[in-house]
C-alpha cells in the first residue's frame, strides 16, 4: 500500500470513528506537553543513521464523547527531528588526520495533527491509546555535514502518530500524563533526483550524482497537564 492511500484511509477512519460518538460531546480540554525526542532517519537504499536526542513541545486542544472514552483531539507542536552520523575519523586532501564525531542533521519542524484518542479504562489511573494524522512544515535547518542537501529539503511534509500514554486526576479539572509516542513520516524531508551531481564534503570535489532520499522516523516521550472545561446541557 502506498503512503499517500495509507494517509488517506487512516484519514477516513478517524473521521468515522469521531462521527461515531461526538454528537453529545460533555467535557472540552486544553493542554501543553513536552518532553525529549529520539530522532531516526532512513536514507535511499536503506541505510540508518545513529539517533539524535532533541527535544518537543506542543499545545492541544480535545473534546471528550458522552461516556468519556473517546476523545477527538487537534494538535501543534515544535519538533526538532532528523539523525545523527557518526564519522570514526577522516583525512583530508592534505593528509591530515581529524578526529571522528556524531554530525546532527536537524529539521526544525512546526506540525499539526488531528487525532483520536480511545481511554481503556476510567478510573484513577487512565491508560489510553491514540493514532493521529500529521502535516508539518519545516522552518529551519541545522546539517552539520552534507549542508548541501540543505537546498533539497522539502518544506512540507505528513505522516502518521502512534501514542500511549495515561493521565490521572491531578486537581480539580486538571489532569496530569505521560505518552509515549511513535512518528513515522509517510513522506521523504530531503529528495535529490539521481542527475544532480553532489559534493563531497571531506574533499571538496564534485562526484556523480545518484538519488538521495531521507525519511524521518521520531520516539517522544511527553509529560503533559490537561486542563478540562465541563459543558452543563439545560434540558
Amino acid at each position: 500500500m502506498s503512503s499517500n492511500r495509507l494517509f488517506l484511509h487512516a484519514g477516513l477512519f478517524i473521521f468515522l470513528m469521531s462521527m461515531a460518538g461526538f454528537s453529545t460531546a460533555q467535557t472540552n480540554g486544553f493542554g501543553f506537553k513536552l518532553g525529549p525526542s529520539l530522532g531516526f532517519q532512513k536514507w535511499g537504499g536503506g541505510n540508518q543513521t545513529d539517533p539524535l536526542l532533541r527535544w518537543h513541545i506542543a499545545a492541544f486542544m480535545d473534546s471528550e464523547s458522552s461516556d468519556g472514552k473517546n476523545v477527538i483531539y487537534g494538535q501543534l507542536g515544535y519538533h526538532v527531528k532528523g539523525g545523527g552520523i557518526r564519522i570514526p575519523f577522516f583525512y583530508d586532501i592534505n593528509g591530515n588526520r581529524y578526529p571522528g564525531s556524531t554530525y546532527g542533521m536537524e529539521f526544525h519542524n512546526l506540525s499539526f495533527e488531528l487525532g483520536l484518542k480511545r481511554f481503556l479504562k476510567l478510573a484513577q489511573w487512565k491508560p489510553y491509546y491514540a493514532v493521529g494524522l500529521r502535516g508539518e512544515y519545516t522552518l529551519n535547518t541545522n546539517l552539520e555535514i552534507y549542508k548541501e542537501l540543505e537546498e533539497w529539503t522539502r518544506k512540507w511534509n505528513y505522516g502518521i502518530t502512534l501514542r500511549i500514554g495515561s493521565e490521572f486526576k491531578f486537581k480539580k479539572l486538571m489532569n496530569m500524563g505521560i505518552e509515549f509516542t511513535i512518528a513515522p513520516d509517510l513522506s521523504k524531508q530531503v529528495y535529490v533526483p539521481a542527475s544532480i551531481r553532489r559534493i563531497d564534503p571531506f574533499t571538496g570535489q564534485p562526484t556523480p550524482g545518484y538519488e538521495q532520499s531521507t525519511v524521518n522516523t521520531t520516539l517522544e516521550l511527553s509529560v503533559y497537564l490537561r486542563f478540562m472545561q465541563l459543558i452543563i446541557y439545560d434540558e
